[in-house]
């Protein structure tokens, strides 16, 4: 009796592991990543999560040869909701200032009051004013 107890334990493990490494792999593909190319840089962003409850997080990649990428992502980014709500980042896990090539995660807190849209505004990268990213929030 306790081998079964044990393997319908394992199995329950096993099967709630998947279905949460599932999730998190369905929530990343459900957004699509946008570009923006102005002023010889490249910004393109995608989220990677996204959902009620949980941070929000960006994965951010920045590419020229023609300017420094130096600007404090942190500082420079806004994320907004359909609800006129504004988030200010948490952090950012990524490349430091400089170099032409940057890529990282920005992170918010959690989303507030179920929006069904956001948009991700980031400031001042090679004299552009704003870069500005939207999604509708998958359900």
């Amino acid at each position: 009796m306790d081998t079964i107890k044990r393997i319908s334990l394992a199995h329950v493990l096993a099967v709630a592991t998947l279905v949460i490494v599932m999730g998190l792999a369905l929530e990343a593909s459900a957004y699509k990543s946008k570009t923006d190319r102005k002023n010889s840089v490249s910004v393109d962003v995608k989220p990677v999560q996204l959902a009620p409850g949980r941070s929000v997080k960006f994965e951010v990649r920045m590419s020229t040869h023609s300017v420094e990428l130096d600007q404090d992502v942190v500082a420079s980014s806004t994320l907004k909701d359909n609800n006129g709500r504004e988030y200010r980042p948490v952090g950012w896990n990524g490349s430091p200032p400089g170099g032409h090539h940057r890529k990282g995660v920005l992170e918010f807190p959690a989303l507030e009051g179920g929006p069904k849209a956001v948009t991700l505004v980031i400031r001042d990268i090679s004299n552009v004013p704003e870069r500005i990213f939207a999604w509708d929030v998958e359900r």
